[in-house]
């Protein structure tokens, strides 16, 4: 694996100080076979773009330019302003990034939060809209242990009992409906655990088979169920060499490869 740079606090919008920040993970290559956008997870009111720093490193060094974002966190964030900080992140990384390394293909996902909105992203498209970017331009997600139905801390934000589940506009779901299959080519990679939180698995689940209901192909799913961890615990496991198994799963999706 090749070397690593990285670009630390980069401005993409200025107006929210340390939430308008992403660091770069740039190739040694200068041509690189795709960009992965991600975010961290946090429940919406903790985490950082270095949580996972090291999976970012090991996936750079595997040839793909990794950006790590920054957005608004509760008590400070209301609905639906960390979804719209991520759609204008995804729009500084179409704009800026090919000034740092070339890339083939784009692609967004995150962590548990960072997969809610990267869900919200691709579910429903006029955030991205609203910041020029055609959904349709995009490869693929990530959705690692997301919660496709109203997140809870969005419930607790409206005074409902954040144990709840409820599907309407703050809810990727919510936006599923008629024939709507994914541009061709499009890929979808989904984990969670086997001990997630209550429901997470079974709600993930639903989402993807509400998927296939509503025109999306089995080939674009790819559904990885991690055994024996609690919620994303799995993220920082290394194996008997030091990698980190889940950055190769990663990469390889993002290359177009099996998973490992």
């Amino acid at each position: 694996m090749g070397r690593v740079q990285r670009i630390e606090n980069l401005t993409y919008q200025p107006e929210t100080g340390a939430a308008g920040l992403l660091d770069l993970y740039l190739p040694e290559e200068t041509d690189c076979r795709a960009l992965l956008l991600y975010f961290h997870g946090g429940g919406l009111e903790g985490g950082d773009k270095r949580d996972e720093e090291a999976i970012y490193q090991e996936i750079a060094a595997n040839g793909i330019v990794v950006a790590s974002a920054n957005y608004c966190l509760y008590p400070d964030a209301r609905y639906p302003l960390f979804v719209e900080d991520a759609a204008k992140a995804a729009a500084w990384c179409r704009e800026h990034v090919r000034g740092y390394r070339t890339y083939g293909q784009f692609f967004i996902g995150g962590t548990s939060a960072g997969a809610y909105l990267s869900m919200m992203l691709h579910f429903q498209p006029e955030f991205l809209a609203a910041c020029g970017v055609e959904e349709r331009e995009t490869a693929g997600y990530i959705f690692d242990a997301g919660q496709p139905t109203v997140h809870y801390n969005v419930l607790r934000e409206r005074g409902i009992d954040p144990g709840a589940v409820r599907i309407d506009e703050a809810a990727p779901l919510f936006y599923l409906d008629g024939e709507r299959p994914a541009p061709a080519g499009q890929r979808f990679l989904f984990f969670v655990s086997d001990n997630d939180i209550k429901g997470r698995r079974e709600q993930n689940e639903l989402l993807l088979r509400t998927m296939e209901t509503h025109g999306y192909s089995e080939s674009q799913l790819t559904y990885c169920v991690m055994e024996g961890y609690p919620h994303v615990g799995y993220v920082h496991q290394q194996d008997e060499k030091g990698a980190y198994p889940y950055a190769q799963k990663i990469s390889a999706f993002c290359l177009g490869r099996p998973l490992p």
